[in-house]
């Protein structure tokens, strides 16, 4: 699989991260109190599916969102979301709702003026039309893997820029080896704030970046690592999903110079990839890319 293919495909309806935490969080409020099991309703049309669901969002019922979006609606939230996340989709629906066509099966719910729709789907049934919440949890699959792997791409531009600082700083003319400096040195991209230490080059971020990080507490899904160059004079910085194709699929570099490279290295990403060295990325599968901006349409 092209890595890159899958992020435009991932993010085709994915326009704002704040309104899909907002979404989610309206969820959650609801599924925090739980709510009797009921058969999924099935409408006439995927407008009043579409004004269903905004109607039991808007009024806080919970056995009406159970309703439309079936008795396991729970497994669609994400935890993490607050209140101000309910308020702000609930103005975006306020603002503009609409039912966007999809072939003659399939229908999405637009909400706000962002391009934003709902990452589970209305369709067609026999009796008439659905939310089908198994679509839905495969798109908000899809969905997170290509806002992970578009902020990996984005993270790396940033570390090749962390490295260029170094450079120029306190690395005197090399280029940092490790993300995290080990402790009392400032060996690493980042080091905590101490009298006397210079600014660092890169933020606290890195923290939850290193190779071992746990799965749930890897930034954005990825892992990443340096492979100094012999003498210093360069590097790559590898990233890779924590948890492959879960929370991504491909595996990105970059180096001093130039842009960000790709491949998918495949259900053993989490074996091989920390066991590259420098000269494995310089050639063979790896390709450019030229990516999307993070939260592309």
């Amino acid at each position: 699989m092209n890595s890159g293919v899958s992020i435009m495909n991932a993010c085709a309806r994915n326009a704002g991260r704040g309104l899909r935490l907002a979404g989610a969080a309206a969820l959650l409020a609801l599924a925090a109190l739980a709510a009797p099991a009921a058969a999924q309703q099935v409408f006439p049309t995927p407008q009043a599916a579409a004004d269903a669901f905004g109607q039991a969002l808007a009024t806080s019922d919970r056995e009406a969102v159970a309703r439309v979006l079936g008795p396991d609606y729970r497994q669609l939230v994400p935890g993490g979301v607050g209140q101000d996340e309910i308020y702000r989709f609930l103005a975006a629906w306020a603002r503009k709702h609409e039912v966007v066509a999809d072939g003659d099966r399939r229908a999405w719910l637009g909400v706000g003026d962002s391009g934003w729709t709902l990452a589970v789907p209305i369709v067609r049934v026999a009796q008439g039309w659905r939310f089908d919440p198994v679509a839905g949890k495969a798109e908000i699959r899809r969905r997170t893997i290509g806002r992970n792997e578009l902020t990996a791409i984005d993270t790396l531009q940033a570390l090749q820029a962390a490295q260029a600082r170094y450079r120029d700083g306190i690395g005197q003319g090399r280029y940092a080896d490790r993300l995290v400096s080990r402790p009392g040195a400032t060996d690493g991209l980042y080091w905590p704030d101490l009298p006397g230490y210079p600014p660092q080059a890169f933020g606290p971020d890195a923290l939850a970046m290193g190779p071992d990080v746990p799965v749930a507490d890897a930034y954005y899904g990825y892992r990443y690592k340096v492979l100094p160059a012999r003498g210093g004079d360069g590097y790559w910085i590898l990233a890779w999903p924590a948890r492959y194709g879960e929370t991504g699929i491909g595996s990105f570099v970059i180096g001093a110079g130039g842009g960000v490279r790709e491949a998918d290295l495949g259900p053993a990403t989490g074996r091989r990839a920390p066991a590259l060295q420098g000269t494995d990325v310089s050639f063979g599968t790896w390709s450019s890319i030229t990516p999307q901006p993070v939260g592309a349409k």
